[in-house]
């Protein structure tokens, strides 16, 4: 079992580093970059084995295209470092991941441009590739960001793993298991095996826990009928659930469902395993206390 760290931006927060939408956790690298140390360290004593680079908001949708391309890689550049750094203090082996976020939106794969995708991808590749032991695509809402993010990693001779991390919406439409754009979980499998991607793990992430389960089975199934060995897990977020469909990623600070303590957390994720999972950790509102919880009872 590999255990994962939590959410960076309210953990931020929560240490009392600088934070606000739209730029939410890449306010810290901007103004405060003691503190992004300072939340992977606490995500590491947590029992954290993998931690995550904190640009996730180091993108044009969160600040504005001028500013990515006049800083952007910069500050990925130093996401790479602080979690390297972080990683490197520890006294237990850490791998540090690299974040390949949405570019033009979380939850909103209408938006994702594959042509405006490719370039940028790949710089932020080479910003964090002197840092980072696996590429980790996370958020994903539509299966070609996972094929943009392959196509920006997977020529690199090292062999690193990929990861490629979806989100599932908070209700499903008809019944139907799928992931924000419409797209089933068959679909990923289909695309990883038929296009030959070379991705060795599929998770599912920034999904409240009732939904992420179903999504997990689903997977499992999909991996089955094509007969894939992909090692899966998940790290949920503990957002409120049925949110506005008007809602957008940079507009709005959610506070956290109080009733997913890091003992209930831990039982959901019990489920996952169970399920067949073997990475997982917390996103949005998960804080080093529910990462603890998953330390204690399953690493």
């Amino acid at each position: 079992m590999t255990i994962l760290d939590g959410g960076m931006g309210k953990e931020l927060r929560r240490i009392g580093a600088p934070f606000r939408q739209p730029e939410w956790s890449s306010l810290a690298l901007l103004e405060a970059p003691e503190r992004v140390i300072e939340a992977h360290r606490n995500f590491i004593e947590a029992g954290a084995q993998v931690i995550t680079t904190n640009n996730y908001a180091v993108v044009p949708y969160h600040h504005t295209p001028e500013f990515f391309d006049a800083r952007g890689i910069e500050l990925t550049t130093l996401a790479g470092r602080l979690a390297r750094t972080a990683a490197g203090t520890a006294e237990a082996d850490i791998r540090v991941a690299g974040s390949l976020p949405p570019l033009f939106g979380s939850y909103e794969p209408s938006r994702f441009d594959a042509t405006r995708a490719a370039p940028i991808y790949a710089d932020i590749a080479r910003a964090l590739d002197p840092f980072v032991d696996i590429w980790l695509g996370e958020t994903f809402s539509t299966v070609a960001e996972m094929r943009a993010l392959v196509g920006a990693v997977a020529d690199r001779p090292d062999g690193r793993p990929i990861w490629t991390s979806f989100t599932v919406p908070d209700e499903w439409t008809d019944g139907r298991i799928a992931l924000r754009s419409g797209e089933s979980m068959d679909d990923i499998v289909d695309a990883l095996v038929d296009e030959r991607m070379p991705v060795s793990a599929v998770l599912i992430n920034c999904s409240i826990p009732e939904q992420t389960g179903p999504a997990l089975v689903a997977l499992r199934s999909a991996c089955k009928r094509r007969r894939v060995d992909l090692e899966l897990g998940a790290y949920a977020n503990a957002f409120p659930t049925a949110r506005s469909g008007s809602y957008q990623a940079n507009e709005v600070i959610f506070e956290r469902r109080t009733e997913l303590t890091a003992d209930r957390y831990a039982d959901d994720v019990a489920g996952w395993i169970a399920d067949g999972a073997t990475l997982v950790g917390g996103c949005c509102d998960m804080y080093p206390e529910h990462i603890r919880a998953l330390a204690d009872r399953f690493s």
